[in-house]
């Protein structure tokens, strides 16, 4: 077997990813590398200096997104998404990137640690751990059943089997997965509505108009990079829409609803009200859609006191808004209504909010639609606060003697009020799995530090057709262990039915059997061949996936026993809580890359904040940057004031991922953690709640520094010609742009005999996520300079998001302000100002039409940064450093830049230097696709194309050819080879476009 593997690893296959580019794939993962140093005597798999690549699969969150991760001289150095997996298809967000840094994060535990009886941690051998453990548990199992708990990530496949045999051999039957973010109104809504408990699937790529109340879904909710490619593609389709393509319901605007076309600001809470109204609007006008003919009978009289004349008072949304929704949502089908997200999840009425969007779907006959049952996700199975609240009372009654953590975080995300971390206090002996420091791990007796997941065996089953192989991408880098090897090592000590329980096989070759075992039909070397095929692919994948119909039942009573007085103002603010782009629920806060890519709402870095209305500041004498005092009825907190429009005045926000642990050497006390103000779980419903009511808001003294990397938002009233970011009627996207001027020469032009590489942005596909600027810094080895130089305005990455708003008039009631979001990267100018000002000729213009860059020339005058118009040069104020082992992810390809040199993009020259040595290997012409800059790779939205602008049938030349499609700044003749397409937005005004 050692043989056939080892022959395996010689073999590197080519697939074709989904924006062309070639990528080799190791057939299969080496079981051990030799050395994670640089090689004397090189492996006979490895070329030095030559990538490899390996299929995986991302844990950053539940999603599930297939990776290719690539590593040189068995160094991980970047990843990537994985064209052949049906939920991301090659795309991968900026926490997906930055999967790299964490696997390198100094933070990391080396080996086990045992809690000495000062508190203190001390470092142990694996046989002293697993003897702890399998004695502890021994005498757990002895003691009666469910003495041993287990409580972590969502698992499936393999390790899930493994765990669930596991326990049972121990007598345990207290087995939870745990996600901050649960679903559970989604899913009881489903089973008010058609019986079904369980997540639908949402195909937003089929929708021509989406209804969102609150829901993340280009962040956080589900699914979000693949929900991001879905709702980009039917934005392009309908970019000539005069209503729009997509409408939010929501008291703050998230990210997602900056990307929306209408904003409604509903008074927090009363998003269900909305859709019921919505609803009523739709059956009383005869909007009904066929499908939903049998069911009127009782829709229409239960619909009834809902009706927007009734409910105004209570949502601030007028009648005249409510109409034009329905209207749009009805004729636009299929359409797609999507429910609260986490901002949406109050102390109550979560799963109302999520019935009603459920019933908008059926009136509208989205269901079956844009709106499938049957999905089988995986978060289906995670615990309810029900399952939580069960577990801590049985901790905090002395029922549990081991306790074990795995790769969850429950005291960061739990409320205090929940009672969690005080039950941990009764709890003799908690043990975790984890990889590096956290809150929960601070109360652990004994870490038993499991691999990063890129160093790991095991697989991931995020929903139906998308099974996904998980295999070790380079050799583990610290003294960590499976924690698959930990269960059956642990297992075999204690005693003979614990071991038959899980076998003595390897944890690797428990995964493969696992996989091998699934309608397997091949035997001997086919299997082996069949196992490779597994590992070269990431695994197996079905895109078409059987749906379930359903039907709706009379949910009557449930609309008939809503209470109004419930939804009447209460006194103070309403507190949100929001998941953040960045770090999710707050797990990935100690990765650098990620605490300095600026928050794509507020554009802040390095720290927390409040965000609140500009009249609510103005009323408190609160400015930006201010400390302020939040308190609510379960705890209260410090932070910056961040002053925003995006918020209704009677609300206020801040995002999770802050306030960790000062284990945490990075992103540990920044800021506050918002979840001490929330209560322990919701009041009607086994869900949290992320919102609270009746929250005050004061001035605690003294001001926080809160770095901002962007400017204001210019704002454009009725005249777009200031703006960089430029807007477009949607009647008017097929007019053809008129330059400012022609053309003019003072110097002869430059050839490109061969290539003249450009790029295609379109605007309107952009979301503003950030995944471009993360993939930059990993591609090209950018240095994170930290909070101080940043606050001085020193940031290093190479591409900055730009968010520019356009005031357009009030439609109906519908708020119609359009935020732009615009990737501002090297222009690669034809007549760039940079090249003539450099004294010792470091930038100049190349055959290739880039403005190149000789780091060893530049003597830092930074004339060039001066001249720049479009100011997307940084210069090394420093000579930055990366805490060891992170320089370990350094890009071999890309020099690293010292203190007192300008650099800027070159559109991953490394790249486009490989793609062309590989044509010519080939003895072929670069076709286009075949070379793929870091930011146009991972664009969730696939809002960034590359290629040459020579070749007239090249997706780069026809869209820079089309009619809404724009240079920035052209009136200065730079003659960019970037070409942006203006954003569709109804309502936008002539001038200008």
């Amino acid at each position: 077997m050692d043989e056939i593997d080892s022959i395996a690893r010689r073999r590197f296959l080519k697939v074709v990813g989904l924006t062309g580019s070639a990528a080799l794939f190791d057939q299969c993962a080496p079981s051990r590398s030799e050395n994670v140093i640089p090689y004397f005597i090189s492996p006979d798999a490895v070329t030095p200096g030559i990538g490899v690549y390996y299929a995986t699969t991302c844990r950053q969150c539940p999603a599930g997104c297939g990776m290719v991760v690539k590593t040189i001289n068995g160094r991980i150095t970047k990843a990537e998404g994985n064209p052949k997996h049906p939920i991301n298809q090659g795309r991968l967000c900026g926490r997906g990137q930055a999967a790299v840094q964490a696997v390198y994060n100094p933070d990391r535990f080396r080996q086990p640690l045992l809690r000495q009886p000062n508190g203190t941690m001390q470092a142990i051998s694996w046989p002293d751990a697993e003897t702890i453990l399998a004695n502890a548990l021994r005498e757990a199992k002895r003691r009666g059943r469910d003495r041993v708990a287990w409580i972590g990530e969502l698992l499936t496949g393999s390790l899930d089997t493994l765990s669930e045999s596991w326990l049972q051999a121990l007598h345990s039957s207290r087995r939870l997965f745990y996600e901050s973010f649960d679903y559970e109104p989604l899913r009881q809504a489903g089973a008010v509505a058609f019986g079904r408990a369980e997540i639908p699937r949402y195909a937003f790529e089929r929708a021509n108009f989406v209804l969102s109340f609150g829901a993340e879904f280009l962040e956080t909710w589900i699914s979000n990079v693949e929900f991001t490619a879905g709702y980009s593609r039917a934005r392009a389709r309908r970019i000539r829409d005069p209503f729009g393509a997509f409408a939010c319901v929501a008291p703050r605007r998230s990210l997602t609803a900056l990307n929306a076309d209408v904003w409604v600001p509903a008074r927090p809470g009363s998003e269900a009200l909305v859709a019921l109204a919505i609803a009523h609007a739709i059956v009383d006008s005869g909007r009904a859609h066929p499908t939903a003919g049998p069911h009127l009978g009782w829709v229409q009289p239960a619909l009834a006191r809902f009706a927007a004349e009734q409910t105004t008072g209570l949502t601030d949304v007028a009648p005249d808004s409510i109409a034009a929704l329905a209207r749009q949502f009805t004729t636009a089908t299929p359409s797609l209504a999507v429910g609260g997200g986490v901002g949406g999840t109050g102390l109550r009425d979560a799963t109302l909010l999520e019935l009603a969007t459920l019933l908008l779907n059926v009136l509208a006959g989205n269901v079956g639609e844009s709106v499938t049952y049957g999905a089988g996700y995986a978060l289906d199975r995670l615990a309810t606060r029900d399952d939580l609240d069960r577990l801590s009372h049985a901790m905090s009654d002395g029922e549990v003697d081991v306790l074990l953590v795995h790769k969850a975080n429950p005291v960061l995300t739990l409320p205090p009020a929940a009672g969690f971390a005080s039950a941990l206090a009764h709890v003799p002996f908690i043990v975790s799995f984890a990889s590096g420091p956290d809150e929960t791990t601070d109360y652990a007796h004994l870490i038993v530090p499991d691999h990063h997941f890129l160093e790991a065996w095991g697989d991931c089953r995020p929903r139906a057709g998308a099974d996904g192989v998980m295999q070790p991408v380079a050799e583990r880098l610290f003294d960590t262990r499976a924690t698959g090897d930990v269960l059956i090592e642990v297992a075999n000590q204690i005693d003979e039915e614990c071991a038959r329980a899980c076998g003595r096989a390897p944890w690797r070759e428990h995964v493969r059997s696992q996989w091998q075992g699934r309608t397997s039909t091949a035997q001997g070397g086919e299997r082996d061949i069949e196992w490779s095929e597994i590992l070269r692919t990431g695994g197996r994948f079905d895109a078409d996936t059987t749906s379930h119909p359903v039907a709706l039942r009379d949910v009557s009573p449930v609309l008939n026993a809503v209470r109004f007085d419930e939804h009447k103002p209460i006194d103070g603010f309403a507190f949100v809580v929001t998941p953040s782009m960045h770090f999710y629920d707050g797990r990935s806060a100690d990765e650098p890359w990620l605490q300095e890519t600026p928050d794509p709402v507020a554009s802040t870095v390095w720290n927390g904040y409040v965000a609140l209305h500009p009249d609510a500041a103005k009323h408190l004498g609160i400015g930006e940057g201010d400390g302020v005092r939040v308190i609510s009825a379960h705890g209260r907190l410090e932070a910056a004031a961040h002053i925003t429009p995006e918020t209704r005045a009677d609300t206020i926000a801040m995002p999770l991922g802050y306030g960790r642990s000062a284990s945490l050497h990075v992103g540990g006390q920044r800021g506050a953690n918002p979840v001490t103000l929330l209560p322990a779980r919701a009041v009607d419903g086994a869900h949290a709640c992320w919102r609270v009511e009746g929250v005050r808001l004061e001035r605690a003294g003294g001001t926080r520094r809160l770095p901002v990397l962007d400017a204001a938002p210019a704002m454009s009233r009725g005249t777009m010609r200031e703006a960089l970011a430029k807007i477009v009627r949607p009647d008017r996207v097929d007019d053809a742009h008129v330059s400012p001027h022609p053309p003019v020469d003072f110097y002869p032009p430059h050839a490109h005999p061969d290539h003249r590489w450009g790029m295609a942005i379109d605007l309107n596909a952009c979301t503003g996520c950030n995944a471009c600027v993360v993939a930059c810094y990993a591609e090209n080895n950018i240095a994170v300079v930290g909070e101080q130089f940043c606050a001085q305005g020193r940031e290093m990455s190479w591409i900055r998001i730009e968010r520019q708003s356009h005031i357009v008039a009030a439609d109906r009631g519908l708020q119609r302000t359009a935020h732009v979001f615009m990737p501002m990267l090297c222009q690669q100018c034809d007549e760039a100002p940079c090249e003539a000002v450099c004294p010792v000729y470091a930038t100049y213009h190349n055959p290739e039409g880039l403005n190149a860059q000789v780091y060893v020339r530049c003597i830092g005058t930074r004339f060039c940064s001066n001249n720049c118009p479009y100011k997307v040069r940084r210069f090394n104020w420093a000579r930055y450093a990366w805490p060891a082992p992170l320089g370990e992810q350094l890009n071999p390809d890309v020099t690293v830049r010292s203190a007192g040199v300008t650099e800027k993009c070159t559109f991953c020259v490394q790249r486009i230097q490989a793609g062309k040595l590989e044509a010519r290997r080939e003895g072929r012409a670069v076709g286009d696709g075949d070379i793929t800059p870091a930011c146009a790779q991972t664009c969730p939205a696939e809002a960034i194309v590359f290629g040459d602008l020579h070749d007239p049938a090249s997706r780069v030349s026809r869209l820079s050819r089309a009619a809404h499609g724009y240079h920035a700044l052209e009136a200065l003749n730079t003659r960019p080879a970037i070409t942006y397409l203006r954003r569709s937005v109804p309502g936008a005004g002539d001038v200008g476009e």
